[in-house]
């Protein structure tokens, strides 16, 4: 049953959840600044990615004390926060409203757009949600939960309201991700609609073709749309990953073994190895680049081998996250949070066009495939300082090697190996594609085995709800 009937007519997060009796006094500039900046803080960090988000793709792993989170005796992610957050902009929709500032509707739609991006994560991390009764405030303290499959539809539609409220001109000076740029905010929108749909492609077929079709050719355009929250550098806005790592002295993560063999899994190596994991040395940190090798440590040993094989070898034998990951463009703690990169857009049309939702088949999904590895290398290029580009040589050489997998092995092992090595550090994309696309060679049980009951499975595949 559509959504739509069950709020009896409401089609959008712009037309429920609103608490009457909420103030109106507030700056809802201050209050979208403050949401945007706390949701990033709730996805990306030094709990929030390296003992979760990082450790569910095993893209990192804990090298010291690696009992709970890397061996999933604990998996947590973010709720409370979440809906704290989630509140915030439903106020930043009723101030909008009510108050009618400048760029009421603009500040509208991107509270909505925000809402959306932030409630697909919640309710891809757990399953149902509270949802369609939250945010109510003392009005409903026990929300019902909302079935997923439920959810997935009325997002859709509250991103096709931001849409239809979106002005040409610029937009409110308390966003902080695209700075009031509109047109970068309908693309993300649009990518949003993309993302639900193609992570609907097994469970609903005909919702995920409607949404790509209708999303396709207005979501990001090029890696100057790509969307992130980028943190400051002061000790109260720069990232925990940064403060953990640089401002502590500490030494707790290093890139998973795993990861770097996939990598590393061609005879022409990923050109964003070097952007995305530390060089090996001989050194103690900082590590030193200039061996030109890469070696991650294995991935969730139990505690003590795990500290004998620490404690034996020279710290910088294993490669660690780039700094860029924690530290920033700046190398001060202004990291990005990612929310969407243009990349996705086009690997999902490659994934799109495999499955038949748009045209042009398999060899339409091999140019699109090929156009996000190169997007992606150019990104990471220009950002992190490594010294790749999509349109080199060893570009071409990975490239080719990619291709000809999917040629033997299918869309869903190589589309799925590539969507997980896009969606490094991007908060729980990574996970959400292996549980999707169940591509093989890479994830797999802990080296030491489960700390926790995982009921037979390898990995966990959805996060427990808080007690």
């Amino acid at each position: 049953m559509a959504l739509t009937m069950l709020l009896g007519g409401c089609d959008s997060l712009s037309e429920y959840n609103d608490n009457p009796n909420q103030p109106t006094s507030a700056n809802p500039n201050n209050v979208l600044a403050n949401a945007q900046r706390d949701l990033a803080f709730e996805t990306y960090g030094g709990n929030e990615t390296m003992r979760g988000s990082n450790l569910l793709a095993q893209y990192t792993t804990q090298n010291f004390y690696t009992t709970e989170e890397s061996r999933y005796g604990s998996v947590g992610y973010g709720w409370s926060d979440f809906y704290t957050s989630l509140n915030d902009l439903r106020r930043v929709k009723e101030l909008a409203r009510q108050n009618q500032p400048p760029n009421a509707a603009n500040l509208e739609a991107i509270a909505i757009i925000t809402q959306v991006w932030a409630f697909q994560i919640l309710t891809d991390a757990y399953g149902d949600i509270p949802f369609t009764e939250a945010l109510q405030g003392s009005a409903n303290r026990d929300p019902a939960y909302t079935p997923q499959e439920d959810i997935y539809p009325a997002l859709a539609d509250s991103l096709d309201r931001a849409l239809g409220l979106i002005q040409t001109g610029s937009g409110p000076a308390g966003d902080l991700v695209h700075g009031g740029d509109m047109t970068k905010w309908s693309r993300f929108a649009n990518g949003l609609k993309m993302r639900l749909g193609i992570r609907a492609a097994d469970a609903n077929p005909q919702f995920a073709e409607t949404v790509i079709n209708e999303a396709n050719g207005n979501a990001l355009q090029s890696n100057a749309d790509n969307t992130y929250f980028q943190f400051g550098t002061s000790s109260a806005h720069r990232n925990t990953y940064y403060e953990n790592r640089f401002v502590d002295g500490r030494d707790d993560f290093d890139a998973s073994e795993r990861f770097v063999q996939a990598l590393k899994q061609y005879s022409a190596n990923d050109p964003r190895l070097d952007a995305f994991v530390e060089q090996t040395s001989d050194s103690a940190p900082p590590c030193e680049d200039g061996s030109g090798n890469y070696d991650g440590f294995p991935y969730g040993m139990e505690q003590s081998v795990a500290q004998g094989r620490q404690t034996s070898r020279p710290t910088c034998n294993e490669s660690r996250p780039e700094p860029f990951f924690s530290a920033g463009p700046s190398g001060s703690g202004d990291a990005y949070a990612p929310m969407m990169y243009y990349d996705e857009v086009l690997i999902t049309k490659a994934e799109a066009a495999a499955r038949g939702f748009i045209s042009g088949g398999d060899a339409a999904a091999k140019d699109f495939l090929e156009e996000a590895i190169r997007a992606s290398i150019n990104f990471y290029g220009s950002e992190t300082g490594a010294d790749i580009s999509g349109s080199s040589a060893a570009a071409d050489s990975y490239v080719d090697a990619v291709l000809n997998d999917y040629d033997a092995n299918g869309y869903e092992q190589v589309i799925g190996e590539q969507r997980w090595i896009g969606f490094y550090f991007n908060n729980i994309q990574g996970w959400n594609t292996w549980r999707r696309l169940d591509f093989g060679g890479w994830l797999g049980p802990p080296t030491g085995g489960p700390a926790g009951d995982l009921q037979g499975r390898d990995l966990p595949i959805r996060i427990d709800y808080p007690q």
